[in-house]
């Protein structure tokens, strides 16, 4: 996988809060890593753990343990 640049933009329509997240990634860990740190400061601090599999079974997962 080649080193591919990501933006995560969340805003919120009651608030007006926007959570933004840019991070470069080389593979699937990186991305599920990045992707939970962005889902759980939008304020989805229940999700501790994401996995993300390749077309040929490879997992990669990204947890919280706090």
């Amino acid at each position: 996988m080649s080193n591919e640049k990501y933006t995560f933009t969340y805003e919120d329509s009651i608030t007006g809060t926007k959570v933004t997240r840019q991070f470069a990634s080389e593979d699937l860990w990186q991305v599920a890593h990045n992707t939970l740190e962005f889902v759980r400061s939008t304020g989805f601090d229940y999700v501790d753990m994401l996995e993300f599999t390749t077309p040929n079974g490879q997992i990669y997962r990204a947890e919280n343990l706090d």
